[in-house]
């Protein structure tokens, strides 16, 4: 029997060869391969496959999942195909064909009477994101991030203090005592950095083993040369990663004096291009070194005719500046620069720069992530063209590497890629189900350790699912202690051995942080190119390898408000 590709499509799910366009951007998806069996497709619902004795069969929970997703498109780093997908013990069992292997051929996945059904026919299936900027402003952040398809935040703070509000440091051991006892009761992976800023370990040392995954160095507490060398000896110690916010006004040296201080060692850069702060006019250089994890914060993401306009008074808001006052507006002006933006677009387009964040309340929006790093990529295709590996049928290479941005970049970099970050089999069951045409802007189910956390939900008086308002809720895995094993609390090794969940009494499982001082920029996902970068520093012209990296700003994006009329 034969059926035409529409009728497949519509049925089953595009197949190999079938091609997605990603919500109303220029990026087009073809799959790649297809591990269900034509014919032996399984769906549930009435009159389906899925049924007792059928694609259903008699086995029990210890040879079935939990959970199947079926016929989905998976997109991710590391390819684009359709498969069904199981989930068991809140982690991915397996990728391939689902089904009852007593009367089926070829089944991977063996669905039983304990297995749950989620269906992913015509539906785009990708990990969850992870935001590695943030400030732990207020807690209403993680909802807006979870229901934008982020599934693990990290960064640092206390709340809406002052320190907070411009540094992502949660600093001391009481502080982090006291957001490791909060983390708890969200659906969502949190991991809190402490305050590097310092030029004896001491301070430095107790912070990582009172439970900080890391350590922040932010300019406002002083990154001298001396406070990184100090920070990155206790990491290498620890085996934390540092995240730093650079010298913008150059107070202690230059980017030179910076890379100098850093001497070869694995660093995180935040937003490296140099509007969210770093040395003024030439950080965007570091993207360029072997031992330098280059990210960017979403509020450049990408470069249009408002980035720059909407940037000064942010940074007089955010940093703590008085605008009567022209040394403050100086510095505030030194940082926005129409042509490291720029440059900056350019930079993801070719995979220098490695990951894309938020820097939440503190000039980043939390809930735009994945649309502004999916804009990025719809602007670098229209101005630059398909990039190797594509053409005009599809952007496979691309949509890789700009997934590869939010979801297993800041995994692997944070040291949180063994557990986190892509959709591999024995990683926590973080996933996002998308409709294609709402790609990257409105999720349709978001699962946090296999358990659903988040999703667009109608009346609940209403007699079926959909009457409207329908708007994004949270579901049953965003409640009570089911949390304690889909969700995780990053922390180091060190804070495990010292016993840092019996002192304060933790039941989240906690996760140490590992291998985060032997990874270089060649370990980034698709994201590992290391250009030699030059700044004019009369006109901030940069170049990659002596080519100009020049675009225009965009006057129009899409995933804007043709999906956000309000």
């Amino acid at each position: 029997m034969e059926i035409s590709r529409q009728a497949y499509a519509e049925m089953y799910g595009p197949t190999t060869g079938d091609r997605v366009r990603l919500g109303d951007t220029e990026l087009w998806i073809s799959v790649e391969k297809d591990l269900t069996r034509y014919g032996e497709e399984v769906k549930f619902g009435g009159g389906k496959v899925i049924r007792d004795g059928m694609g259903q069969s008699q086995r029990t929970r210890a040879e079935t999942p939990d959970t199947v997703i079926t016929n989905a498109l998976i997109v991710d780093w590391w390819g684009v195909i359709k498969a069904d997908v199981a989930i068991k013990d809140g982690n991915i069992q397996a990728i391939g064909k689902a089904g009852n292997p007593d009367i089926q051929p070829g089944i991977d996945i063996i669905v039983g009477p304990s297995t749950e059904v989620i269906a992913g026919e015509g539906m785009i299936l990708t990990a969850g994101g992870i935001d590695a900027h943030i400030h732990f402003i207020c807690p209403q952040q993680i909802d807006e991030a979870l229901m934008s398809g982020v599934t693990t935040m990290i960064g640092g703070g206390t709340g809406p203090a002052t320190g907070t509000n411009a540094t992502t440091c949660t600093p001391g051991a009481w502080h982090i005592g006291k957001m490791l006892q909060s983390a708890e009761c969200f659906p969502m992976n949190l991991g809190f950095l402490g305050k590097g800023n310092a030029s004896l370990p001491d301070p430095l040392e107790e912070q990582i083993q009172a439970g900080a995954m890391g350590m922040k160095l932010h300019e406002d507490w002083g990154t001298t040369p001396a406070a990184i060398d100090c920070c990155l000896s206790v990491a290498d110690a620890f085996d934390v990663q540092v995240a730093i916010h650079t010298d913008t006004l150059n107070e202690s040296g230059f980017v030179e004096d910076t890379l100098a201080a850093i001497n070869g060692r694995v660093i995180h850069t935040y937003h490296t291009e140099g509007a969210g702060g770093g040395h003024a006019p030439d950080i965007i250089k570091a993207c360029g070194e072997s031992n330098v994890l280059p990210s960017s914060t979403n509020p450049t993401r990408p470069y249009t005719i408002n980035t720059v306009d909407e940037h000064l008074d942010m940074l007089m808001v955010c940093h703590h500046l008085d605008p009567a006052i022209a040394e403050d507006v100086a510095f505030a002006d030194s940082r926005i620069r129409r042509e490291t933006i720029a440059a900056e677009d350019i930079l993801h387009d070719l995979g220098a720069f490695c990951m894309i964040s938020s820097d939440s309340q503190a000039m980043g929006r939390v809930g735009e992530v994945i649309t502004r790093t999916w804009q990025t990529a719809h602007k670098m295709k229209v101005q630059r063209g398909p990039l190797e590996g594509d053409d005009d049928w599809s952007d496979n290479a691309r949509v890789k590497r700009y997934i590869a941005k939010y979801t297993i970049n800041p995994a692997i970099t944070m040291g949180v890629g063994h557990v986190v970050g892509s959709i591999e089999v024995g990683k926590l069951a973080d996933l996002v189900l998308w409709k294609p045409a709402f790609f990257g802007t409105k999720p349709s189910l978001i699962l946090k350790g296999g358990a659903i956390a988040a999703a667009p939900m109608g009346d609940p008086n209403a007699s079926i699912p959909t009457p409207q308002p329908v708007h994004y809720r949270p579901m049953f895995g965003a409640f009570g202690r089911g949390m304690d094993t889909t969700c995780l609390t990053f922390v180091s090794q060190a804070a495990i051995d010292a016993g840092v969940a019996e002192k304060l009494g933790l039941k989240r499982r906690l996760e140490a942080v590992r291998n985060t001082r032997t990874i270089s920029k060649a370990d980034m996902k698709l994201n590992d190119y290391q250009p030699d970068i030059s700044v004019d520093p009369q006109t901030y012209v940069v170049k990659a390898d002596g080519v100009e990296l020049l675009c225009e700003p965009a006057d129009e994006l899409p995933l804007a408000q043709r999906y956000y009329l309000f």
